[in-house]
């Protein structure tokens, strides 16, 4: 057995464990400091921009990191109720035109710059908070069990982040629930660099909500304004959504993060023997 082929088992079980563990372990710290910058400079957003706008980061995380997909994770399937879709054809600046893929589910199923948009069927939730009813808003199959959606935004114009947080997000287990049967979930990440590099900007920031407690569920509805949003203007774009599992990986079938570390510390205990016996020889 070679030197070589043990260093390369170390290297497959190195690379096994970041393949597959939550990137959230990787992201950028969260944000402290009410001067910070957050996203492009073009934006003119701090972290004092947040906090004037009711969001406390002591209980969401604003960071500065680039969106990156965890192990499994996979985009929505869009089931129903979008009422408008369009395009951005010049994602390095804030516009919109009215472009479609050929369907309004071809919009929403793909993270690419084309969206979908929910404008109807308002309500109010309480005095001065008004938005889209659940039941009838833009509902994804997230494709498993789901304790956090994932919502990629597209920005047609500022201000930003205004424009970013002007949903609600909702889970359920029925696609047709009434709006009783919906359980709003909670803002708790954004990423500030959104998920595309720059110079693209008109992917904004991606926000992360969670529902406590662990509980999952496999539809989200995102829905204009509402209690979960800091701006309501009537209107959202929506470019597509993800699930997460509660400890933060995609839904898509990988393996928890226990039997992860168990493959892993087991490759690397296979090479660490494998170099034991061949110094011993």
């Amino acid at each position: 057995m070679t030197e070589k082929f043990v260093r390369a088992l170390r290297g497959i079980a190195v690379a096994f464990l970041l393949i597959l563990l939550p990137g959230s372990l990787f992201g950028l710290p969260c944000l402290s400091t009410p001067t910070d910058p957050v996203g492009n400079p073009i934006f003119g957003a701090t972290l004092n921009t947040f906090i004037g706008l009711g969001i406390d980061p002591g209980t969401t995380c604003i960071e500065n990191g680039l969106w990156t997909d965890p192990a499994g994770f996979i985009l929505g399937s869009y089931v129903k109720g979008a009422e408008a879709a369009g395009g951005t054809p010049d994602p390095t600046v804030l516009n919109y035109n009215g472009a479609t893929l050929g369907s309004v589910a071809a919009n929403a199923n793909g993270r690419d710059f084309y969206w979908v948009q929910d404008n109807g069927n308002g309500t109010t939730f309480s005095p001065g908070v008004v938005g889209g009813r659940p039941e009838f808003g833009i509902i994804w199959d997230l494709g498993g069990a789901a304790n956090q959606a994932v919502v990629f935004v597209q920005v047609d114009h500022g201000p930003v982040p205004q424009e970013v947080l002007e949903n609600t997000a909702w889970l359920s287990n029925d696609p047709n629930a009434p709006d009783s049967g919906w359980t709003q979930a909670e803002l708790t990440h954004v990423y500030g660099a959104g998920w595309s590099p720059d110079p693209n900007i008109s992917d904004g920031f991606v926000a992360v909500y969670k529902l406590p407690g662990g509980a999952t569920f496999r539809y989200v509805s995102v829905t204009h304004g509402g209690p979960g949003a800091i701006h309501r203007d009537g209107d959202n774009e929506i470019d597509a959504v993800g699930g997460l599992t509660a400890g933060g990986q995609g839904v898509g079938g990988v393996p928890e993060p226990a039997s992860v570390l168990l493959m892993g510390a087991g490759i690397m205990a296979l090479a660490w023997k494998l170099h034991r016996r061949r110094g011993a020889a």
